[in-house]
């Protein structure tokens, strides 16, 4: 795999992701994609602020290419404060280790707080260390 296209949020989704998902669908791909990305970190990935490689299996993504779920949860905007906090613009391409890394200089409570508010996999996430 290589050019993996990511959503800001999926940022932080990546290194606590553990086999669970909306279906098994998303969750095989889910578990490529990390699987990949985790082998080859030096895979180049292309931010994004709207559906990307892990959504394509998603079972809320809508045929016109939106999130079902936009109008219940703010995703385009967890996608924002993420890319906001690593000072990147959607459509930049970075390694995905040099991403991981920015990543681990700015997490702090704050950044998960903003950007995982609501999400249903959040008290999952929180209780497990990274991997």
């Amino acid at each position: 795999m290589s050019n993996v296209r990511l959503r800001g949020h999926h940022l932080l989704c990546l290194p606590r992701f553990r086999g669970l998902g909306y279906s098994k669908e998303f969750t095989a791909n889910m578990t490529l994609i990390a699987k990949s990305l985790s082998a080859e970190p030096w895979q180049i990935v292309q931010l994004l602020a709207e559906p990307d490689d892990i959504c394509r299996q998603c079972p809320h993504l809508e045929d016109t290419g939106a999130c079902a779920l936009e109008e219940q949860i703010p995703v385009r905007e967890r996608d924002g404060i993420v890319l906001e906090k690593l000072g990147v613009r959607p459509g930049e391409r970075l390694p995905y280790l040099e991403l991981a890394d920015r990543l681990a200089a700015v997490a702090d409570s704050f950044l998960s707080e903003k950007a995982c508010a609501g999400c249903r996999w959040q008290n999952f996430c929180i209780s497990l260390p990274e991997s």
